[in-house]
This record gives structure tokens, C-alpha cells and sequence, in this order.
């Protein structure tokens, strides 16, 4: 009840371990179809590009440099979301997530017109749109697409609560331990039905998009 009280809507942990279970789904599906690469993961791209700059492959560097732009011109964008529609009826992260939400359907039905450097180059822009929309956890930082920052958060209050046994710093760690599971569960769901649905799993994360839609909606105000 304290969370629902102190915390607004969107921090909520229910909807942080969605944004982490779709990060994981969306990252398993284009490394088991698109050649072993991540849509959100961008420091992989960074690296990727400069030992392909240093052999002289500038072809193959611009396969990673794409998704680096477009990441970054996602988070730009998300801005300009929050700067055109203003919070009424749907909030600013609902916004966001209809712009995520169109745009994965969309990629999922081009693919076969589109090469796998522009479909991961696409998917980099909407999931940094997620990164941007959804920046803290019940007042925490967090990130939604990657689990290194939650994973030192976990590592940190567990050092945190064996010097000062302060239970915030050990609830702290079961919160991110929570969602770097929800990562993983995500990326085990996609894996599990992409034995079925192929191509179509990627469907799959705007099902998950559309939950998350659902549970912004603040009925304690009506």
C-alpha cells in the first residue's frame, strides 16, 4: 500500500519488471534472428564499430553505428513527445508507449522488405523511447533495456546492508534482483515461443507494451 501512496504510477515495480521482460524478449528474438546482435544493448554496437573501424571495414562498422544513432535519436525523440503531448488523459509514458507499440508491430510486419542492420536499427530507436519514458523504479534509478546499472545496484546495497544493516539498502537489492529476473524471463518466454511463432514472436512485446498501457491508467483518481 506505501508503494501505491508514495510512488507515482509509473515508478511502480509491476511496471518496471514488464519494461525489463520486454527489453529481455525483444533482445533474446534478434539474437536468435538477426546474427546474434542486441537491439538495446548498445555498448556491444560501440565496440563492434571501432574494431571494425580499426580493420578498414567501414561497411560492416556502419551495422553498428545505425543502431548507436538511432538509440540516440530515440531518446531525443521521447523528448520531443514530452514536450508535444502533454499529460491529459493519457500520461506522457502512455504516449510513448503507443509510439513503441506501433512501431515494433510495424517492423515485425516490413521485416521481409527491410535488411536486418535497419530492422535492429529500428528497434534501437523505440526501446530507447522505453529507456527515456520509464527512468526510475519507486524513485530509483533504474534502466529498462539493460541489466549493468541494476546490476551493480544489486551488488552495491548488498554491501550497503552487510556494513550498516539498513533494510531500505536490502530491499533496494531484492528490487533489482527482481528485475534483472524479469530480464531473464523475458528473454526465456521469447526463446520458448519463437519455437512456435517464428518471426511473429516479436508480437509478442507488444503484448506486453499494451499491459503496461492498461496499468498507467490511475482509476484511484476517478
Amino acid at each position: 500500500m506505501s508503494e501505491i501512496i508514495t510512488h507515482p504510477i509509473q515508478e511502480r515495480l509491476p511496471i518496471a519488471l514488464l519494461l525489463a521482460t520486454n527489453s529481455g524478449f525483444v533482445d533474446a528474438y534478434t539474437f536468435q534472428y538477426h546474427g546474434e546482435r542486441f537491439a538495446s544493448l548498445q555498448t556491444g554496437n560501440i565496440i563492434q564499430a571501432g574494431i571494425s573501424l580499426a580493420r578498414g571495414q567501414f561497411n560492416y562498422a556502419s551495422s553498428f553505428l545505425l543502431p548507436i544513432l538511432f538509440f540516440l535519436l530515440g531518446a531525443a525523440f521521447n523528448n520531443i513527445i514530452k514536450h508535444q503531448f502533454k499529460a491529459r488523459k493519457l500520461s506522457t509514458q502512455q504516449h510513448s508507449l503507443i509510439i513503441e507499440i506501433i512501431g515494433i508491430s510495424l517492423v515485425v510486419f516490413i521485416r521481409t522488405q527491410i535488411s536486418s542492420t535497419v530492422f535492429i536499427t529500428l528497434l534501437s530507436f523505440f526501446l530507447a523511447i522505453q529507456l527515456d519514458a520509464f527512468p526510475k523504479v519507486q524513485g530509483l534509478p533504474f534502466t529498462s533495456v539493460m541489466s549493468t546499472g541494476n546490476l551493480r545496484n544489486v551488488g552495491a546495497n548488498l554491501i550497503t546492508y552487510f556494513y550498516t544493516k539498513n533494510k531500505t539498502a536490502l530491499q533496494n537489492a531484492s528490487l533489482f534482483s527482481l528485475i534483472i529476473l524479469a530480464f531473464l524471463f523475458g528473454a526465456f518466454v521469447s526463446a520458448l515461443l519463437s519455437t512456435y511463432l517464428k518471426h511473429f514472436t516479436l508480437l509478442g512485446s507488444s503484448v506486453i507494451l499494451i499491459t503496461i498501457f492498461g496499468l498507467l491508467f490511475d482509476y484511484s483518481k476517478k
